[in-house]
């Protein structure tokens, strides 16, 4: 880990007043800053947003004006969770989540400059993208957090339709907080590695 990275690091640590990372949250930061895929399962409620957050800011890149991290939630709550997450960490970069309920002229208002990290429900990004004409070639990083539950709240057809077109995403991160998960193959994960702590 390069000094940089290790400062970034500790800084926002000390922004939530955590000491260090647990052993899950230090074992999914090594293997997402590897540019694996990677299956984190974990309880709720043990971290696995800072776990996938993390490695991820110091690979956005400042100069660049479109999204380059996309993340998909089962639910306005997730979105919302995350998003204040990401705003907590203070890192510079803008964050938006879009979610049902939502007014959609917020979310053209919103993402008229576009973030740096996207967040939101299947449903809501698909219409977003279909209306806003919003560019996809940056996204290098998708991450579908509670993705099993986001598939049992009939997602998977708008699931698919974001995943085939985002065309250069080199990294897959998927989340559960339950061991029996089947991965469909329209996720198109390539050797991911596993990180199970469910049990």
């Amino acid at each position: 880990m390069s000094e940089n990275i290790i400062n970034t690091t500790e800084s926002i640590l000390n922004k939530f007043e955590i000491d260090a990372l647990n052993p899950m949250q230090e074992k999914a930061y090594k293997a997402i800053q590897s540019k694996s895929d990677v299956v984190l399962l974990s309880p709720t409620g043990t971290g696995k947003t800072l776990a996938f957050l993390l490695p991820l800011i110091d690979r956005l890149d400042r100069d660049c004006e479109e999204i380059q991290v996309l993340i998909l939630v089962p639910s306005r709550e997730l979105a919302q969770q995350i998003e204040q997450v990401a705003l907590n960490m203070g890192t510079g970069f803008k964050v938006n989540s879009v979610y049902g309920g939502r007014a959609g002229v917020q979310d053209k208002i919103d993402l008229r400059h576009r973030p740096a990290i996207l967040i939101g429900t299947p449903g809501r990004v698909a219409d977003r993208i279909r209306r806003d004409g919003i560019s996809l070639e940056h996204i290098n990083t998708l991450i579908l957090d509670e993705f099993d539950k986001s598939l049992e709240t009939g997602f998977e057809k708008e699931m698919t339709e974001i995943i085939e077109a985002l065309p250069n995403v080199q990294q897959r991160i998927l989340t559960s907080a339950t061991r029996q998960i089947h991965i469909p193959k329209f996720i198109r994960l390539q050797q991911p590695i596993h990180i199970n702590y469910a049990d």
